[in-house]
């Protein structure tokens, strides 16, 4: 008996879902081509009354009475909404209270209009507290013009139809009824069995058994299920691992990934897309709806009109390398960040003829006081003392130009991430200094700081205070140079004063360009290589921190650095 029910419901409750949706579809189909016929001729009512009435370049109150005396005529009710969603005229409102009607850019049907030409839309009304079908299109002026019609036709039309589908449904059923008990007792041990394997199968089960058929005909349908079963086993299997490869690959690539289908429907998108562009790229969605950023569809519209497989495209200062393929009915897009490497490439012309620049100066003095004294055996020996002193002098400033260039670069190569094992004592920092400038400077030095222990590597600490006092010591005008080290809310701050002259405004951002040096030196006796305080920069930005130059109450430079403190890893 069990069986018996059993396959009674595999044949009746199937077709019996089938007349369910074959009535429903044919039910939604019979609602929907009224809707069509309905929506057509709001259409056509739409053409009539925006070729015909001049009533729409008004809004005045005898403009929207006539309007109303058409609603009353037509049912129609008409809505004249301006692009930013303000109604202009409404026939069901009285034109005094228009002014306090919300904004409609919202409702489905104007924001399609406006954007898409014209939209469609069924809805309850507030206004007139029915179900209401709605139509607007975009007028020449770019205003919209709306018109809503009771959904009363469509409904009747369901109802009428509802009614004589029941029957008819009634009758079919029965019929099935009858059928599903005249074959169920027929088939019932074999259905059985077919259905055993059925929900094993559905049911994702591996090394499903397959019971034996005594019907030849029931055993020959047995054995091709179970080579289909096997062969799909199989291929899932190898879907399986190849979904898991390309994943793979897609998540761990540093390029952009993107298949649409037709209507730009989003098929994949790597994890780089989403996060580069910052929007969630949905499969099954639209590509032009997923994201609400003006530019950022002019970037993607741009790329599938090109007429060329590969662009390159540039959208919020940033450039990409695009590759446009198409896979019949599919488009793959490739995108490619390329800010980065054209800076490093635009950073290293610039830096190789800097250094190239900069190393010419001193090398040439070099060579040309050297052939000099190579060619006049008989110089004078005061002159060869002075040119001895200058060879001297520019090899100095070619090894610390040399030194600095591989300090900037040791920077650039580290990154933010690097490790502190220890603390650094600034009173041992402050000792050095002060021993080391006071045998090498005539000028005063005051170190002010507190005794602390801080969490910077003492070469970069101490890389930021050389710098900069040397500099203090070498252009400025006064006696002495102060430095200040100390904790703050924001960090460890470092300051250096000095007594002048002042750096230009125009200079002030400047001066932490590499190789960059006023135009009007502070001491015309020194000179620098222009790097000092770039390296400063950098470190200020190894510790998310800032560097910049401020006027002191003396009249003279501060340069302020601040540093964010490191966590201390354990060896």
């Amino acid at each position: 008996m069990r069986s018996f029910a059993k396959v009674f419901l595999v044949l009746f409750v199937p077709i019996f879902i089938a007349l369910i949706l074959t009535f429903y579809f044919t039910h939604s189909m019979m609602v929907s081509n009224a809707r069509h016929e309905l929506l057509q001729e709001m259409k056509n009512k739409w053409t009539i009354l925006a070729q015909q009435s001049h009533d729409l370049n008004l809004t005045t109150a005898e403009a929207h009475e006539r309007l109303a005396e058409l609603t009353q005529q037509t049912s129609l009710r008409m809505t004249l909404v301006d692009r930013s969603g303000r109604v202009l005229l409404d026939s069901l409102v009285p034109f005094a209270q228009i002014v306090a009607m919300e904004n409609h850019k919202g409702r489905p049907e104007v924001k399609a209009a406006i954007y898409s030409g014209e939209g469609f839309a069924t809805r309850f009304s507030s206004t007139t507290n029915m179900q209401m079908l709605y139509f607007a299109r975009k007028l020449s002026d770019d205003r919209v013009l709306r018109l809503a019609y009771p959904a009363t036709y469509v409904e009747s039309l369901q109802q009428k139809f509802t009614e004589q589908a029941i029957w008819a449904f009634f009758c079919l059923s029965l019929v099935v009824l009858l059928l599903a008990l005249y074959f169920a007792r027929k088939v019932s041990l074999p259905v059985q069995k077919l259905n055993y394997i059925a929900d094993n199968i559905e049911s994702g089960r591996n090394n499903v058994h397959f019971p034996r058929f005594k019907d030849p005909s029931m055993a020959k349908i047995a054995g091709l299920i179970y080579r289909i079963y096997a062969s799909m086993q199989k291929k899932n299997l190898e879907l399986a691992r190849d979904q898991q490869k390309l994943s793979h690959i897609f998540s761990t690539m540093d390029q952009g990934v993107l298949l649409l289908g037709k209507e730009n429907v989003i098929l994949h998108a790597n994890p780089w897309m989403e996060k580069e562009f910052g929007i969630d790229f949905i499969p099954g969605g639209s590509l032009f709806q997923a994201t609400n950023d003006i530019p950022l569809i002019n970037f993607f519209t741009g790329i599938l009109e090109q007429a060329t497989e590969t662009s390159r495209v540039s959208l919020y200062e940033e450039i990409f390398d695009v590759s446009l393929k198409q896979v019949e009915d599919q488009k793959l897009l490739l995108i490619r960040n390329l800010t980065k490497q054209i800076e490093y490439e635009l950073f290293k012309t610039e830096l190789t003829g800097n250094i190239s620049h900069e190393l010419k100066t001193p090398l040439a003095m070099i060579m040309g006081y050297a052939e000099t004294l190579r060619d006049t055996p008989d110089i004078d020996e005061k002159i060869r003392a002075r040119f001895l002193d200058n060879i001297f002098s520019s090899s100095v400033r070619l090894n610390n130009l040399i030194n600095d260039i591989i300090e900037l670069h040791k920077l650039e190569s580290v990154g933010g991430e690097f490790a502190i094992d220890g603390v650094t004592s600034l009173d041992e920092i402050v000792a050095d200094l002060r021993a080391f400038y006071a045998e090498t400077s005539d000028k005063t030095l005051i170190l002010e700081t507190e005794s602390a222990k801080v969490r910077i590597l003492p070469e970069h600490l101490q890389s930021i205070l050389t710098n900069l006092i040397d500099n203090a010591f070498k252009y400025s005008e006064g006696s002495s140079v102060i430095s200040n080290i100390r904790r703050s809310a924001a960090g460890l701050i470092v300051s250096v004063d000095d007594q002048g002259p002042l750096i230009a405004e125009g200079e002030r951002e400047r001066i932490f360009e590499r190789f960059y040096t006023c135009s009007q030196s502070r001491n015309k006796k020194h000179s620098g290589t222009g790097l000092g305080l770039s390296i400063i920069k950098h470190i200020a930005n190894l510790y998310q921190g800032t560097v910049r130059l401020e006027t002191n109450p003396e009249g003279g430079n501060r340069f302020i650095v601040l540093l964010q403190e490191k966590p201390v890893v354990p060896e």
